[in-house]
């Protein structure tokens, strides 16, 4: 974590000396113990996931809950997670493939490069690779190419613009769940990942970091409000909005998911009740639910109207989005 790392409850990374199944999920040496200490909730990252199952892309991290007992004392309730990486079983992007993350808290000694018309640095998360390198210069130069192609006159030419070299559907459903959830972090700020394959299409996703979403936010005003687009501002998805095809698969998708709300509501609400005690349990190690946590926008007091607020927020969320987006 980046700033998760400086609240009391720390998150973890776990790594195995050989690769293990947890819970059953498939075998791997890298999980992530995320702590959800600013989401009261402790719902917004996996109610993002289960969007993302339901959405066309490829990889969504695989989750459970779990209680943290660390060198015998209870830590609290966790988010066991598969940690992003490039693997078969999750970013499957072969042996020569990249995934990146847009990531203006990249550290000095990571290795980044710049796209004209993305604001942040990109980040080479896996693999490993040296500046200059064979590897490093490839997706230098194929990045910079889509997006030389992406602002080019003949942008929206469906066999020689930009959807020769973008996975179309991938940037439109990641679209449709960052700006559902209005995540503050979504316009390329950080934790905003996509993935190549060589010979392939640049793909959007995995999902990432939903914690201060769905309102739970009083550093910016605009991200808060349940009105308002979000995402759309980003210089990418500013061009691919011009496009008259992108904004019908837009309109599609967005129905899909408005339809789905359902199935979205009644998830919150398992994954509530099956925290209900957990959360007790969590708020007496660490004290959050009745007071204030960075950044939270309001301070509720139960459990149960911490869930409350967040289900009234995304309801006010889809119906203003779903007048919008018609509208586009």
């Amino acid at each position: 974590g980046n700033s998760t790392w400086g609240f009391p409850k720390k998150p973890y990374k776990m790594k195995f000396d050989s690769k293990v199944s947890l819970l059953g999920e498939p075998e791997d040496k890298e999980w992530v113990l995320l702590a959800n200490y600013t989401d009261k909730t402790q719902i917004r990252n996996e109610i993002a996931f289960f969007m993302g199952e339901l959405s066309s892309l490829d990889y969504t991290p695989r989750t459970h809950y779990v209680e943290v007992v660390l060198n015998g004392i209870y830590n609290g309730t966790y988010q066991l997670c598969e940690q992003l990486k490039i693997s078969k079983s999750r970013v499957n992007v072969g042996d020569d493939g990249y995934l990146l993350e847009a990531d203006m808290k990249a550290a000095a000694d990571d290795v980044t490069f710049k796209v004209t018309h993305i604001s942040q640095r990109l980040n080479i998360k896996d693999p490993e690779v040296e500046v200059d390198s064979e590897a490093y210069t490839y997706v230098v130069n194929h990045l910079n190419y889509i997006d030389e192609v992406l602002f080019s006159d003949n942008f929206a030419d469906p066999v020689e613009g930009y959807a020769k070299y973008m996975d179309v559907l991938s940037f439109v459903d990641w679209y449709l769940i960052n700006e559902i959830t209005k995540n503050p972090d979504s316009r390329f700020d950080t934790s905003c990942y996509m993935h190549l394959s060589r010979g392939g299409k640049l793909t959007m996703g995995p999902l990432w970091d939903f914690d201060i979403a769905c309102g739970n936010i009083n550093y910016h005003v605009l991200a808060a409000d349940p009105e308002g687009f979000w995402v759309k501002s980003v210089p990418w998805y500013v061009r691919l909005f011009e496009d008259p095809a992108f904004v019908s698969l837009v309109k599609e998708r967005f129905a899909y998911f408005y339809g789905k709300q359902n199935e979205i509501f009644a998830e919150i609400n398992r994954n509530a009740e099956y925290l209900q005690y957990a959360a007790v349990e969590n708020n007496n190690k660490w004290g959050t639910l009745y007071n204030y946590t960075w950044p939270n926008n309001e301070i509720l007091g139960t459990y149960q109207s911490e869930v409350q607020n967040m289900k009234n927020w995304l309801i006010r969320r889809f119906e203003w989005l779903n007048t919008a987006i018609s509208e586009l």
